[in-house]
């Protein structure tokens, strides 16, 4: 799967509308550059994102699952099936 987007400043993560993807990627020099998904570009009812379960200090969310697009909407899916 290929995502395609655009790059926006860094201050849009201050105001996030619903049913947004935005990828946070630090470049060779450490700065933060933010990325919009194209919605379209996500594929209907198939994982984009699978998140695996960890115990790492920088993990923020303990149990695994999926991100999908399913009827228009970015829905958590856990387990991811």
């Amino acid at each position: 799967m290929s995502l395609t987007g655009v790059e926006l400043p860094a201050s849009t993560l201050g105001n996030i509308e619903p049913n947004t993807v935005l990828v946070v990627i630090s470049d060779e020099k450490g700065k933060a550059r933010v990325a919009k998904v194209d919605y379209q570009s996500i594929a209907k009812s198939e994982p984009f994102l699978k998140i695996t379960a960890g115990s790492s200090p920088d993990t923020a969310q303990a149990q695994g699952g999926c991100w999908k697009r399913i009827n228009g909407q970015l829905v958590w899916v856990n387990p991811c099936v």
